[in-house]
């Protein structure tokens, strides 16, 4: 059995997975369960993006449900996340420093007075999703694979929803 995990690893770390497998830097992208998903692999040519001085629009750094590696001895989120006015970006932590990784550009933003938001965003492979403020949970944001509030239902993808870290 660990045969076969260390074997899939080392196929997604060298891009060689099938499927439709798609590569982009450090993020490989495949098919999972609830629809694509990713993985993480550390940059090491340093070149990520540190988020320090960015201005946040929604506060605080979010992280997906579904875990996507191991840092040392610890599991992690598949992204952590933080919105901007503009954009979704999506990355890492490490020593306690948020890393874009890759952005999505941010079409539509509401904000209600009570705190609750809207955010339709698109990928850069043209996937259109809605994070929407969960119902009795400031902390977490729902994820819907669709900017059609009807389809909610059925396009509603829970490993990928986000909840607040700070």
């Amino acid at each position: 059995m660990k045969k076969i995990i260390l074997v899939a690893l080392l196929m997604i770390a060298v891009g060689t997975v099938g499927c439709g497998a798609k590569t982009d830097k450090d993020v490989t992208i495949i098919g999972g369960a609830d629809g694509p998903t990713s993985i993480f692999l550390a940059s090491k040519n340093g070149e990520d993006k540190i988020t320090e001085d960015l201005d946040l629009f929604i506060p605080g750094t979010w992280q997906t449900a579904s875990i996507g590696y191991v840092d040392g001895d610890d599991m992690q989120p598949e992204y952590y996340v933080q919105f901007t006015e503009t954009e979704v970006n999506y990355g890492h932590m490490k020593d306690g420093v948020f890393y874009v990784d890759h952005s999505d550009k941010i079409s539509e933003f509401e904000k209600t007075a009570e705190g609750e938001y809207k955010v339709k965003a698109e990928s850069a492979n043209g996937v259109q999703y809605t994070y929407q403020t969960a119902e009795g949970d400031a902390d977490v944001l729902e994820y819907f694979e669709t900017w059609n509030e009807d389809d909610f239902s059925e396009m509603y993808r829970g490993g990928a929803s986000l909840s607040r870290t700070n």
